[in-house]
């Protein structure tokens, strides 16, 4: 009989479906023979309530970082965490969930967000279901609300080895941390050309090419006052400028390049090749996302961090700071500075990628493969 996973991801922000997705093509191409089901919680949850809770993080995480640090430490207590995991069965415990999930009715589970663990523990411990549950977190720590499951879980997957010990000490077993780092799997393609694509993006390949992720969410305006010092001051440096769904940036952004003759800038909207373009460059400017920043990190280029939302994207810039993989920076007086030492000397940024050279996050989807293949013989 054919073994079924179902993934469960909510649409809080963008990461956590990414990495669901890449562990639903990765499952899929080692073996077709699974069956594999993923969903966004939120497009089966209660509807008023769950669009307003989707609405109210979106505008605190790209609006108002502050105020979401101020959300995220509240509920990052055992007390407050399990009064949210209680509320969350008013979104998420209904008629169409249940039967979107029994009808399909899972050998495992593996879950990007907290909210799809709490979940199928209580279907578990109900007698709804009987998934094995795997738990993967997707920021460099571990919130108080990835941990409601935990007395049930096979596995929880966590991105920095640091985090075994703050994990024990909450009371997890250390037999099922899991610190393999966060499962991404980009596809790239063996036959492409990185000297070939970067001609034909019109750089010579002897400066050093930043890419630049600039839009969507807050990057969309945030980004901008950091940008436009890099197109005024005509640095020895490739610049690849992503403003992704975000038109008006992207407008503000090829007005800049005409306006100060900027020669070194190439602008992109949406885009599909992610993968390519992050293999094209030497370095990246993004916020520190969990997904973004591990992308990243999977290609060895050093990130630039930049409009932190607060919350887990605290710990998240603050991992890579600790082990030499990128810099924060808030303000654009000091982005600029180091920008123009980049510019005058290429090599400042040497250190960070021989630091990501040794990291071994590239090997996560895999060692992730096994230990749920180990749990679902």
């Amino acid at each position: 009989m054919k073994k079924r996973i179902l993934l469960t991801y909510c649409m809080y922000g963008n990461g956590h479906r990414a990495i669901a997705e890449y562990i639903e093509k990765y499952f899929k191409e080692q073996d077709p023979e699974l069956e594999i089901m993923a969903i966004d919680l939120l497009r089966y949850s209660t509807p008023i309530i769950g669009s307003l809770t989707q609405k109210v993080t979106d505008f605190f995480l790209l609006k108002f970082p502050i105020g979401w640090t101020i959300i995220y430490d509240l509920f990052n207590t055992r007390l407050s965490s399990a009064i949210a995991v209680q509320n969350s069965k008013s979104i998420f415990n209904n008629k169409r969930m249940r039967k979107i999930i029994t009808d399909f009715n899972p050998d495992m589970t593996i879950s990007t967000h907290f909210f799809g663990s709490s979940l199928i523990d209580y279907y578990n411990r109900k007698g709804i279901i009987n998934s094995k549950l795997i738990t993967v977190v997707t920021d460099y720590e571990a919130h108080a609300l990835w941990l409601k499951g935990y007395k049930k879980e096979q596995a929880i997957v966590v991105g920095d080895k640091d985090e075994v010990n703050y994990l024990v000490k909450k009371g997890v077993s250390k037999s099922i941390i899991k610190p393999i780092g966060i499962p991404i799997h980009p596809i790239t393609s063996n036959n492409f050309d990185v000297e070939k694509a970067i001609k034909k993006m019109g750089f010579s390949g002897v400066k050093p090419i930043c890419l630049f992720f600039g839009g969507g969410g807050n990057g969309g305006t945030h980004s901008l006052p950091f940008i436009k010092t890099l197109i005024r001051d005509n640095l020895d440096i490739d610049f690849i400028y992503v403003a992704g769904k975000n038109q008006a940036a992207k407008e503000k952004v090829d007005n800049w390049i005409k306006l100060y003759d900027a020669k070194n800038f190439k602008t992109f909207g949406f885009v599909n090749n992610v993968p390519e373009l992050l293999q094209m460059c030497d370095f990246v400017v993004s916020k520190p996302g969990g997904a973004q920043s591990t992308e990243a990190l999977y290609f060895k280029k050093p990130i630039i961090m930049i409009n932190c939302s607060g919350g887990q994207e605290v710990a998240n810039y603050k991992y890579f700071e600790r082990n030499g993989y990128g810099k924060r920076f808030k303000t654009p007086f000091f982005f600029h500075y180091y920008f123009k030492k980049i510019s005058e000397n290429p090599s400042t940024i040497g250190q960070m990628q021989e630091n990501m050279a040794k990291n071994k996050n590239n090997e996560a989807m895999q060692k992730l493969y096994i230990e749920a293949m180990k749990h679902l013989k």
